[in-house]
């Protein structure tokens, strides 16, 4: 056989099981070789969804496979950087001196954005939205930080290599992204939605259903407020609070608006094809399997910080079933999980 042999020829029913023999992260990498096999993996027998976690070790990040007990090296990280937000295979980062950045966490590939000196943001914990387009690379960022100033950038706003700023006035709560509408989750309980499809951000008035739909807060205490969309396109807001009768129990509450009375009204279920993953701002395909640790449809995963403050929980991160209101508590691996990750949910 020719030492020169093109792979990206291979015969697609013969690269087909070798792909579907890959490695989880091989298996997801495979696709970026070129255009031809990444027609074939998407002919490939789909894997269940197995979430890993993103963990903090030292200076340096690490990915955490519960399901093999394995710990990875993230290459392409800078030393003393953190974990803002995700979406798919992709992080979004910033490191102590303010450089921003992009890291494909299979490939390694690493897309720089502009560093930021505003003094504002310095000191403050950040809400942050992540979207990418895997195969054109287009992509869209943003952030709130100090609650008041929203951050955001998109591909195409390299020309100026600068941030664009906004004073929220009223503050805000919590945000997420969809098909180029920035759903802002405001102080008052009022929903706003930015459309960035254009040029310039656009207020959207009218065509906003939730516009001066103002929320009302149960009575449970509420330790935080997440805003949701899934992919019905509607607006959830997920409430992580704690409730105390005969003993302390920890919930997650959804509302979701009845767009007929124009009220939020409690739900109890998001469907049995969708989970969240508290604090990413969007809901993901749930896997068709039972994979273990209480992973499945209509569940809620979240880290230690997503809690109320408990000092005796067994493990730094659960899931939440919301037909039972029960917690799964994973075997705790000895390492603290900063955020969950799952390869190939975008």
């Amino acid at each position: 056989m020719s030492e020169n042999q093109d792979w990206s020829n291979l015969c697609h029913d013969l690269l087909r099981p070798i792909l579907e023999s890959l490695s989880t992260i091989d298996f997801h990498r495979a696709k970026t070789v070129c255009s031809d096999w990444y027609s074939v993996w998407k002919t490939c027998v789909k894997r269940p969804l197995c979430p890993w976690q993103i963990t903090h070790q030292g200076n340096s990040m690490k990915l955490f496979d519960p399901k093999e007990d394995k710990i990875h090296k993230i290459a392409g990280l800078s030393d003393f950087s953190y974990y803002m937000a995700s979406y798919g295979n992709w992080l979004l980062m910033v490191h102590s001196g303010l450089d921003f950045y992009i890291l494909n966490l299979l490939t390694c590939k690493r897309i720089n954005l502009p560093s930021i000196t505003h003094r504002s943001i310095v000191g403050f914990e950040r809400s942050a939205v992540l979207w990418i387009n895997e195969r054109t690379e287009d992509y869209f960022v943003a952030f709130i930080s100090n609650q008041h100033y929203l951050f955001s950038h998109k591909k195409g706003d390299d020309k100026n290599m600068n941030w664009n700023l906004y004073d929220t006035k009223v503050g805000l709560f919590d945000m997420a992204y969809k098909n180029s509408n920035l759903y802002l989750y405001t102080l008052d309980h009022d929903i706003k939605i930015l459309d960035f499809s254009g040029d310039f951000p656009k207020v959207e008035g009218m065509k906003n259903p939730y516009r001066v739909r103002y929320f009302v807060q149960p009575l449970e205490y509420i330790w935080k407020r997440k805003i949701v969309i899934p992919n019905s396109g509607e607006v959830l807001i997920i409430l992580s609070l704690k409730k105390e009768i005969h003993e302390k129990k920890f919930l997650f509450y959804i509302f979701k608006m009845n767009l007929e009375s124009s009220q939020w009204e409690r739900v109890y279920s998001i469907g049995e094809n969708e989970m969240i993953i508290f604090g990413h701002g969007v809901t993901i395909r749930a896997p068709v399997q039972d994979v273990g640790d209480g992973i499945k449809s209509d569940s809620i995963c979240f880290v230690e910080n997503d809690l109320w403050p408990d000092w005796n929980r067994p493990s730094s991160c659960g899931i939440f079933d919301l037909a039972t209101s029960t917690i799964t508590w994973p075997k705790r691996f000895g390492v603290h999980i900063d955020q969950w990750f799952i390869p190939g949910s975008a």
